[in-house]
């Protein structure tokens, strides 16, 4: 708050001081171009509506929703982010025409000539065309993709970066290797696809159902994952760096060797995955289920895990340094040889855990419940155990040098003075 009042305040200054009339001029330039940039756009629709004859317009942004532009000459214009639901285009000259993001919902093509047309993020669904409409051979295997049911097709000789084909079913669909970065697969259905080693970098798969989908060793590096169904998916060795999966399934999935980190996983459904030696380092795993899933040798190092359940998980050699556990669920969590040093896990609870041979120096076990937990062999010393539950704990050789163990309750269920 305070850097905005500066900001504030510094603007002020600015405005008041000699260059005042430079900021003003600058205004007025502007809205003099963006006021030119509208009257000429606006001047295009009303040619293209009157003449269908606009190559080369500005037609950005332009509501054409059901228009007649049959044999309509829009070679080389810029349509993009245009909406062109239901418009009648069918013989119409798009060559080189700028279609990014358009919206061709239902459009008729039939005869259109889009050769050249710029069609990155459009919207093809239900959009009709014939056997004289001509597309690049990329845009016709999207249109293919988008309303017919392909299953096999060679996904690295085409490129699909930055195309648009959310809501598509794509079920049971090789792509493996393909090309999707960037793309637009928001609500697609790819249940059971093969997405082997395909760069989905900032790929969009919100709402997308994946489930029973191969993902091995595919790039999802900064991919949108938010609410996707991933549940039994495959995405070991895959790279998922910095990716959202916030609020996803992932049920029963195999994430071995897979790098989360940085990765947003909030709310999501992690119970029973393999994520054994995973890369999780810098991950929000807030409020995250892990409940029965195998973490062995994953680093978790700085990974933000307030609220997570990690009951009956298989921390093994788990990386868990430095990081705030405080009233985490531990209970029959194993975690032997776990390295939890410097954490705090006050009011964390360890009910039945296996912390064997676990590295706990310098906790804090404030308030802890750990009854009946295993912590023979485990190095406690330096440790916080003030006021800790260890009713029914294995102590065996356990290192407590200098740990605090004031009002704490022992195995034999005395509590120790201060």
């Amino acid at each position: 708050m305070m850097k905005i009042f500066s900001s504030l305040k510094s603007l002020k200054v600015l405005l008041n001081n000699k260059y005042r009339h430079i900021f003003y001029l600058s205004l007025i330039i502007y809205i003099w171009f963006a006021g030119e940039a509208i009257a000429e756009k606006t001047s295009h629709i009303k040619r293209l509506l009157l003449s269908r004859d606009c190559a080369s317009c500005n037609l950005q942004g332009a509501n054409l929703e059901k228009t007649y532009l049959v044999n309509a000459n829009l070679r080389d214009a810029n349509l993009t982010n245009a909406n062109l639901q239901q418009a009648n285009l069918m013989g119409a000259y798009l060559q080189n025409a700028k279609l990014n993001k358009t919206n061709l919902r239902n459009a008729k093509l039939d005869g259109a000539d889009l050769r050249g047309a710029d069609l990155r993020g459009s919207d093809l669904k239900n959009s009709q065309i014939n056997d004289q409409t001509m597309l690049d051979e990329k845009w016709l295997l999207v249109w293919q993709l988008v309303n017919q049911s392909i299953i096999q097709f060679d996904a690295g000789k085409i490129s699909l970066q930055e195309v648009n084909l959310s809501s598509a079913n794509l079920t049971k669909i090789n792509l493996e290797d393909a090309n999707l970065e960037k793309a637009n697969l928001s609500r697609a259905d790819l249940r059971n696809s093969n997405l082997s080693l395909a760069n989905l970098h900032q790929a969009n798969l919100f709402i997308a159902d994946l489930r029973g989908a191969n993902l091995l060793g595919a790039n999802l590096t900064e991919a949108n994952l938010n609410n996707a169904d991933l549940r039994s998916c495959n995405f070991s060795n895959a790279n998922l760096k910095n990716a959202n999966l916030s609020l996803a399934i992932l049920h029963n999935s195999n994430l071995t060797g897979a790098n989360l980190a940085g990765a947003n996983l909030n709310n999501a459904d992690l119970r029973q995955i393999d994520l054994g030696n995973a890369q999780l380092e810098k991950a929000n795993l807030f409020h995250t289920n892990l409940s029965g899933s195998n973490l062995m040798g994953a680093n978790l190092k700085k990974a933000q895990l307030r609220a997570v359940n990690f009951e009956k998980t298989n921390l093994t050699n788990v990386k868990l340094e430095k990081i705030n556990l405080s009233g985490v669920n531990f209970i029959s969590a194993i975690a032997n040889g776990a390295n939890f040093e410097e954490s705090n896990l006050s009011g964390a609870n360890f009910e039945d855990a296996d912390l064997g041979n676990a590295i706990l120096r310098k906790v804090n076990l404030k308030n802890a419940n750990l009854t009946n937990v295993n912590l023979s062999g485990a190095n406690l010393s330096l440790a916080n155990l003030n006021g800790a539950n260890l009713r029914g704990a294995k102590l065996v050789g356990v290192k407590l040098d200098g740990a605090s163990l004031c009002k704490t309750i022992m195995p034999n269920g005395t509590q120790n003075e201060c």
